[in-house]
């Protein structure tokens, strides 16, 4: 490990502009938020930022030019930006709408108030993170400013090691000829007959499209404790996962958006993948690093089917993929492909499913109480997902779309049908 290296296959399209015919990742940020009843001090925020960028280097890295090409390397020191403002649900929509200066720091915070709510919002270039460890670092980020507030004074644990990226330590585990023969499948394109089924493009073109500041949007739906035990045994009682339950739900609710009215349509599900896990050793939560790829599931979807045979499907097909390691072993061919000119395809999906998992509830100072967190990451030209979570015991099924492209009109009968279905689960 070093506090300098290149900047990986898989990390440059975050950090190199291909213009128009780039896949729409470059300087992309992802957000992390949390909302507390209560009132927060800016200077031991901006204190808790600092302890971030200590213990994770790469949110102390810039990128410079070699004669190899892009460098990341770690700064000495780097004071994160923090915006204070007031506002609520429109505030914090600017916000996840804003693409902040990176040069400055690849962390960046806002500190939003309304009334007697503070929300935290947490920045950061998503070449350097995924949501997975965001999360980690909203944890870390809470339990400093926790400490901080109680008259504390934490060390953050300085490091100057980068992690090493994803792609250079994976390709260690498989053979060239495996990849390179992965490379030819990905050349020769996928048969036209073959492109599944997505939601109308209603949002292009229109005259009422939002502004920049609304264009991308986050739906929520959040549900009690005891709400979410009954989900969870629902989805026990049919032999599914939650994940797999509300992949199932999601489908089916989009097929009858879709036309002909009857009949199977070919439909793929995207779901992301945390590389991390897929590593032996693991690398833990805490490294700060993007590790997050995607796998296509392919199913035909019928208006009539139910949800949890669909979900059923869906697990089937994504647990034999991971046996295979299609994720990984597909990344590194999408990755050689380009670097030996072969434009290979961009996925087409249906809709997208992320699956963050069980995040425990993070600390809050004593008189101040959690209200909820999440998370955002979105791009235009990126299909519209489903992220899946459990908040501190609580289910989040929540909805993030381009409303440049798709209609709220499109989404809000989506958001409507998951919540109904939800809703007769769970009785």
């Amino acid at each position: 490990m070093t506090s300098q290296r290149p900047v990986s296959p898989f990390e440059s399209v975050y950090f190199t502009d291909s213009g128009a015919a780039g896949l729409p990742l470059f300087d992309m940020p992802a957000y992390v938020e949390s909302q507390v009843r209560g009132t927060l001090d800016p200077t031991l925020v901006t204190r808790a930022l600092g302890m971030l960028t200590e213990h994770h280097p790469m949110l102390r890295a810039e990128v410079t030019a070699s004669d190899t090409g892009p460098l990341l390397r770690v700064r000495d020191r780097v004071r994160p930006p923090l915006t204070a403002r007031e506002g609520g649900a429109d505030a914090f929509s600017e916000v996840i709408n804003s693409r902040p200066d990176w040069t400055e720091s690849m962390l960046h915070a806002w500190l939003l108030t309304d009334g007697e709510v503070s929300q935290v919002v947490l920045g950061v270039h998503h070449g350097v993170a995924d949501g997975r460890s965001l999360f980690h670092l909203l944890q870390e980020f809470w339990a400093s400013y926790t400490a901080l507030a109680a008259g504390a004074d934490p060390s953050p644990g300085r490091r100057t090691a980068l992690p090493e990226a994803i792609d250079t330590r994976l390709a260690r585990d498989f053979p060239d000829a495996e990849i390179d023969a992965l490379v030819d499948v990905l050349a020769e394109g996928p048969p036209p007959e073959t492109k599944p089924a997505t939601l109308p493009t209603e949002g292009i073109g229109r005259a009422d499209r939002p502004p920049v500041s609304g264009r991308f949007v986050v739906d929520r739906l959040e549900f009690e404790p005891a709400v979410t035990e009954a989900v969870v045994a629902a989805a026990r009682a049919r032999g599914v996962t939650v994940n797999s339950l509300v992949t199932g739900l999601v489908l089916t609710a989009v097929r009858t958006q879709l036309a002909p009215e009857t009949g199977p349509l070919p439909m793929v599900c995207g779901h992301g993948v945390d590389l991390r896990t897929r590593l032996e050793p693991e690398l833990p939560l805490s490294t700060v690093l993007n590790c997050i790829t995607g796998l296509q599931t392919a199913l035909a979807v019928s208006p009539d089917d139910q949800p949890h045979e669909i979900g059923r499907q869906a697990a089937v097909q994504v647990e034999a993929a991971l046996a295979r390691r299609d994720p990984e072993r597909f990344l590194l061919a999408a990755l050689r492909a380009g670097a030996r000119g072969i434009a290979a395809p961009s996925p087409v999906v249906s809709y997208g499913i992320s699956n963050v998992g069980r995040i425990p509830a993070h600390p809050v100072p004593p008189g101040t109480d959690l209200l909820r967190f999440g998370g955002t990451a979105n791009a235009p030209g990126m299909p519209p997902k489903i992220g899946v979570a459990s908040f501190g015991g609580r289910l989040l099924i929540q909805n993030e779309y381009d409303s440049w492209t798709y209609s709220p009109q499109q989404m809000a009968q989506l958001l409507h049908t998951l919540r109904l279905s939800l809703a007769d689960l769970a009785r």
